[in-house]
């Protein structure tokens, strides 16, 4: 691979898990070009990604205030449905098209298509023709667009660094994903404050559309080694059967599952709804909770990136999963902004070190040729069941209210990730 990078050698590794502070080497990924296009892509579609999640959910609770359509907990639950039910069924068709043919070409088309429903959604908006429903089928739609982009490029990673930076450059990914979290949300509520909703949307849609000529000059290896005249079925069934004979995987995958219902559905759901109806706040000062969530996010993820030889990787993750089952209630029930601000932030700090070590354990445990199937059953055991936490959490919250549901969601989330600590101790020590 002549344009894989090639890690430098520097300083001796320090013993054990002591971190050191950032330095050149933290972001040697960068030293292959195909990963800094990769790179430069991923972060203009987290970007308006950040914008997207909490703008259609705020589109929704101003049209049920403007219409009286009910509570706004239903509808805030249902456009989060919408934005990600397409994973469950399109992620694991995309996960077996990108062992098969190129991975860029797919990256390219979804992004493509997320531009033009971008638009669309900014232009129905301006030209006030916008419905709850049309919303909620715009959404569906970008959602198919996240759902095919986000695995693929997770597959192309392993395939454009070395595996001892492997660690690094999903880092680098996920600080992507933080950067835009820090920048993106703050930046969707300007937008809506200065532009309205309508002008939010088309401004999103020209990030997209210059994120995508960074495609332009990616080129990813042909990693493909399977039959590409055996069935699509019989290659799904091979991703799926190497998944549950890895215990270490299979477990990881589960107790993505569940972060997902307790976890990701209840806080991408109500929290722009406690922030404007428990705490009184606007657009913009619920946004900026998100900003400082991912500060806190690219805060860990750099640590550990910087941390020479980090050993129990999967002990880290159960760690920082179990911390959730803690954030989680407390943002439910504080009572004050700052409290709110300064939970979120501990939040980030766990995420980052959850995100960025479960999915570095999938990645280095798998082989390339079966990449792209495996990375999407990963994606879609997060991002697919999230979707069904998110309907329940509105519909929870409409029956009981949204603190005392995150409340609940957080002490089923800490139970059940303390018992998998406590009775897994092969994955405690997974590295």
């Amino acid at each position: 691979m002549s344009d894989q990078a090639h890690t430098a050698s520097g300083p001796a590794a320090r013993p054990g898990n002591r971190p050191a502070l950032p330095t050149l080497e933290t972001f040697s990924a960068f030293k292959s070009r195909p990963f800094t296009y990769l790179w430069i892509n991923t972060l203009s579609f987290a970007l308006v990604q950040a914008m997207q999640r909490f703008a259609f959910v705020w589109l929704v609770i101003e049209a049920v205030e403007v219409g009286g359509l009910g509570r706004g907990s239903e509808w805030s639950g249902a456009v989060f449905f919408a934005l990600g039910i397409p994973v469950l069924f399109v992620t694991i068709p995309a996960g077996v098209l990108a062992d098969r043919i190129n991975r860029r070409s797919l990256v390219l088309v979804s992004q493509l298509v997320a531009v033009a429903v971008t638009v669309a959604a900014g232009v129905i908006i301006v030209a006030g023709a916008m419905t709850t429903v049309l919303a909620l089928v715009l959404a569906a739609g970008v959602g198919a667009t996240i759902a095919v982009g986000l695995p693929v490029r997770n597959a192309i990673v392993p395939t454009v660094v070395e595996r001892d930076t492997l660690l690094k450059a999903i880092v680098m990914m996920s600080m992507a994903m933080n950067i835009s979290q820090i920048v993106g949300a703050g930046l969707g509520g300007l937008l809506i404050a200065g532009w309205g909703i309508g002008g939010a949307f088309i401004a999103q849609g020209v990030v997209l559309f210059v994120g995508t000529l960074a495609l332009i000059p990616l080129r990813v290896p042909d990693v493909r080694t399977a039959d590409q005249h055996r069935q699509p079925l019989h290659e799904l069934q091979e991703g799926m059967r190497f998944v549950w004979d890895h215990q270490g995987i299979r477990t990881l995958i589960v107790l993505l599952a569940i972060a997902g219902i307790f976890l990701i559905g209840p806080f991408g759901t109500l929290l722009p709804q406690i922030a404007k109806e428990e705490l009184g706040r606007n657009a913009l000062e619920s946004s900026l909770l998100f900003t400082i969530m991912g500060v806190g996010t690219v805060v860990s993820s750099l640590a550990i990136a910087s941390v020479p030889q980090l050993r129990n990787k999967g002990g880290w993750v159960i760690g920082t999963l179990i911390s959730a089952g803690i954030v989680v209630p407390l943002l439910g029930i504080s009572p004050w902004y700052a409290l709110t601000a300064a939970v979120m932030f501990c939040g980030g700090v766990a995420a980052g070190i959850f995100m960025n070590l479960n999915q570095t354990l999938v990645q280095a445990n798998t082989p390339p040729e079966i990449m792209g199937r495996v990375v999407s059953i990963h994606t879609l055991a997060f991002q697919g069941v999230g979707p069904f936490g998110g309907m329940l959490a509105g519909l929870m919250a409409a029956w009981m209210g949204a603190p005392l549901w995150m409340v609940i969601s957080g002490a089923i989330l800490f139970v059940v990730t303390t018992s998998a600590f406590v009775t897994q101790p092969a994955l405690r020590r997974m590295s």
